[in-house]
């Protein structure tokens, strides 16, 4: 039990005894029950005892400082909180991970082995030994090279993932696209009227969908022909919708024996819509054979669950997933660098100018140390001093 303040409360209290803590410092838990007034009272009493709140990202950052903890791991878990997607979640959990600092480390040992013989040999530059041929440097130099250059084409990006899909509702007047709008998210955010031609502007709403969030949007019908200037200008709307969108779908009345309207750009999924209203088996439409299709009534709900999974198939199914690693703007800008002194060091490799390539490689080494967090002057001097007995 617990008292503060005149009264007690049932507590538990959890050590976590540092180094191996979370922040490799002493810490302690308290578990208490789950009342936003309890909790406001246990912290005043601690304040009023000398606890101060923590920073944004303190506990992180203390892990980092005390090298529980690397760099991209740190933003691992920043973007895990940060996270509104499946794909979202899935990269940040590989960065916290670790597996940018797995997939740094053979590239940044390679070239801080390379750094630590150039500069033996720089050292003993008036004896007759050569430590390393220029031509071992420079197939390291190239090993290096090509390393970051898979690393690259391997990864995704989280300013790719953090994008919010946009999906497009396109089809004729009348075709059910406001209804289907209303019936998903489950609010009445579009006027829905038989009399065709209803919606008149761009129309947005947010849905959760089970891999993340996308936004929708109904637009004005599609005509082949404006009658007016305000026709002209909700087709000009619906045209640039459907260009700036991430996907577009087709909605077709199942009553409407037309063919399907063609459209500026290819609708990756077709959804035939009022179903409810056809009374015998539907024949195929012509435009429909080997064309992913959902068939949906938003009066009944019929069809509603799968087009919902066929939205997120469509939004969420990405070679993302597939990424081996996920990279943010910090680390595709620290890689540019170490690529940039990676291209200077071999061009210098062929003047002969041994202490301007060391110059270079302790460049790359830098640029790939400010994404690990993880390489110092004395590490460099720890590789020289470990693989050589200059004292003998």
């Amino acid at each position: 039990m617990l008292s503060f303040n005149g009264m007690t409360c049932p507590v538990c209290l959890y050590v976590f005894a540092g180094p191996r803590s979370y922040t490799g410092q002493d810490t302690v838990e308290f578990h208490i029950p789950g009342s936003p007034v309890l909790a406001k009272m246990l912290l005043d009493e601690l304040y009023r005892q000398g606890a101060k709140p923590a920073e944004p990202g303190e506990f992180t950052a203390r892990a980092f400082f005390n090298g529980r903890i690397g760099l991209t791991e740190a933003e691992g878990v920043a973007a895990t909180i940060a996270a509104s997607s499946e794909i979202e979640l899935h990269a940040a959990r590989q960065l916290a991970a670790g597996e940018l600092t797995r997939r740094l480390a053979p590239i940044t040992d390679t070239i801080a082995q390379t750094l630590a013989l150039i500069e033996v040999g720089i050292d003993f530059s008036e004896e007759e030994v050569t430590f390393l041929a220029s031509e071992e440097v420079l197939q390291r130099i190239d090993d290096a090279e090509q390393a970051l250059n898979d690393l690259l084409e391997q990864s995704g990006r989280f300013e790719q993932l953090a994008h919010q899909p946009r999906i497009v509702f396109v089809g004729r007047p009348n075709a059910g696209k406001s209804a289907l709008m209303n019936a998903l998210t489950g609010e009445a955010r579009s006027v829905v009227s038989p009399v065709a031609g209803t919606t008149r502007d761009i129309l947005t709403a947010p849905l959760d969908l089970k891999s993340g969030r996308i936004l929708l949007c109904d637009v004005a019908g599609l005509e082949k022909v404006a009658e007016t200037e305000i026709d002209r200008q909700m087709q000009q709307h619906a045209g640039l919708a459907m260009e700036s969108a991430t996907h577009v779908v087709l909605i077709h009345d199942c009553t409407d024996k037309r063919p399907l309207p063609e459209l500026s750009r290819t609708a990756e999924l077709i959804v035939i819509s009022k179903i409810d209203l056809q009374e015998q088996a539907p024949d195929v439409h012509p435009g429909l054979r080997g064309v992913d299709t959902v068939r949906v009534s938003s009066v009944t709900g019929d069809g509603l669950a799968s087009l919902r999974d066929a939205l997120d198939r469509l939004a969420f199914s990405t070679d993302n997933t597939a990424a081996t690693v996920t990279l943010n703007r910090r680390h595709l800008s620290a890689i540019s660098d170490a690529q940039q002194a990676l291209s200077r060091a071999a061009a210098r490799v062929a003047e002969n100018a041994p202490e301007l390539v060391a110059m270079d490689l302790r460049e790359v080494l830098d640029a790939l140390g400010s994404i690990t967090g993880q390489v110092t002057a004395d590490d460099i001097l720890g590789r020289v001093f470990s693989a050589f007995c200059i004292g003998k």
